[in-house]
């Protein structure tokens, strides 16, 4: 059987696509006998895994040098590359990558389905010019600077939205080096055990058997979202809505938290999110080591456009058919964000969404903005507004609290006031955190954040929710 690696260290995602691999390597002295090495996706640049692990960039350069197959995609690409500008906003910051590929990579922000169109000849896309795929891309850098001849483009994403705006642009995603056997997409979703991609990469490495093709994609399917057996299907899935009072008081991180404590005690607990910045989903993907689905971006209305990927109803109904415990869905924005804008189908807000649907809620303020006294006003006035609508939060969250002779009073104050109507109050204090979904993150320190407050909480929600099945 051929060795197909796949690069597991920290900030990689191995199991987030389809991919095709039998070997993870996590130690120096695999990568030399491989027959095909997979960089995966992740945050493997954000993540510095060449600072990190000092054998990575030894060890791939002198395999890629003896003619191996390198597949790269999105974080793999990027690891690839000559370097990749993390800085969204003000001047570039260069974070240096191996250099295989003649490419820089800039922001741009596409987190979505794109159409993605073979347009040039090489191993790789050996008789597919003119054929498009379907996939999805999920970055914030991801506009590829070619530096030199060196890198054949061989592949344009058809992208109808960009850096939060509603506009098509087209852009180069798939490339191969013309010095060396390396592959690099952008693209997500297409590299499957029917991809034709896949199936040239793979008969160059001397693997052509359909079965022997369909077993490098077992770890795969160990870890996809399938029906799990002998569930009582008298027990019905719960929801939780994840919502906060205003947009960047730590929905991610909470959410991720959740996912991490309920999956360790024995639920079968899925992802989702409300409109369509799949990338705040990572954190929780990693965590749990498993694939992006379609179900996981659940639609949102926003004047004639639509942000996600499927409707509320299709999301629940595809979760229920996987046998799910729970699913936690991250509202977006505030809870309030959009909800003046009012269809007769579809919504446009966290609001209008737990309206329609049946599901316990989790709200968070922040006290970085205004301070613990406006975090705390904004909590209540949230609270009211829920209790109206007959969705009483199961638990409220004050994050990045601090401490003070004043503010540990209204803290109090506000823990017994809020008891009296059956809600739980939990205070997280500041933590080191500089990790953003949206911008530059670790996924590894991520995880460790969301870990370290998942025991505050993990009590109150499985007593909440009762025995998983």
């Amino acid at each position: 059987m051929k060795r197909i690696g796949v690069l597991s260290v920290r900030g990689a995602m191995p199991y987030y696509e389809e991919l095709p691999f039998n070997i993870r390597i996590n130690e120096p002295g695999i990568i030399k006998d491989l027959d095909l090495l997979i960089l995966p996706p992740g945050t493997l640049v954000e993540s510095q895994v060449l600072q990190r692990y000092s054998w990575i960039e030894k060890e791939i350069w002198e395999y890629i040098e003896r003619g191996g197959f390198t597949v790269g995609v999105c974080s793999g690409t990027q690891l690839l590359s000559r370097a990749v500008n993390l800085n969204v906003k003000g001047l570039p910051g260069y974070s240096r990558g191996l250099g295989i590929l003649d490419i820089a990579f800039e922001p741009l922000i596409v987190t979505g389905p794109v159409r993605v169109k073979i347009i040039g000849e090489s191993w790789a896309t050996r008789n597919l010019v003119g054929f498009e795929l379907i996939g999805w891309q999920a970055h914030t850098y991801g506009r590829m600077n070619i530096l030199s001849d060196n890198v054949q483009i061989v592949g344009m994403s058809y992208i109808s939205r960009h850096n939060y705006r509603n506009e098509n642009i087209n852009a180069p995603t798939l490339v191969v080096s013309r010095k060396y056997n390396v592959f690099g997409t952008m693209v997500h979703g297409i590299l499957g055990h029917k991809s034709p991609i896949m199936r040239n990469i793979l008969h160059e490495v001397g693997i052509v058997n359909e079965n022997e093709i369909a077993s490098y994609y077992r770890s795969y399917r160990e870890s996809d979202w399938v029906s799990r057996g002998g569930g009582n299907p008298e027990v019905s899935m719960r929801v939780i809505t994840v919502t906060s009072t205003m947009t960047g008081e730590g929905k991610t991180l909470i959410s991720s938290a959740l996912a991490y404590c309920l999956s360790k005690a024995g639920y079968y607990v899925g992802i989702a999110k409300l409109a369509g910045d799949i990338r705040d989903l990572h954190p929780s993907l990693y965590i749990l080591n498993r694939p992006l689905k379609p179900w996981m971006s659940i639609r949102l209305r926003w004047g004639s456009k639509s942000l996600g990927w499927v409707n509320w109803q299709e999301a629940l109904n595809a979760v229920k058919g996987i046998g799910l415990d729970v699913l936690i869905i991250e509202g977006v924005m505030g809870l309030l964000t959009g909800s003046a804008r009012r269809y007769k189908r579809g919504f446009s807000s966290t609001l209008d969404f737990i309206r329609q649907v049946s599901t316990d809620m989790v709200l968070i303020a922040s006290a970085n903005f205004d301070g613990i006294e406006g975090a705390l006003l904004r909590l209540k006035s949230h609270i009211d507004l829920l209790i109206k609508y007959g969705r009483k939060p199961m638990l409220v969250i004050l994050n990045n609290a601090y401490g003070g002779t004043h503010e540990n009073k209204m803290l109090r104050s506000f823990g017994r006031k809020i008891s009296k109507l059956g809600i739980p109050f939990i205070v997280i204090n500041s933590l080191p955190i500089s990790s953003k979904p949206e911008e530059l993150i670790d996924l590894e320190d991520y995880k460790e954040a969301a870990m370290r407050i998942s025991s505050i909480m993990c009590d109150i929600i499985t007593n909440a929710l009762g025995k998983s099945r």
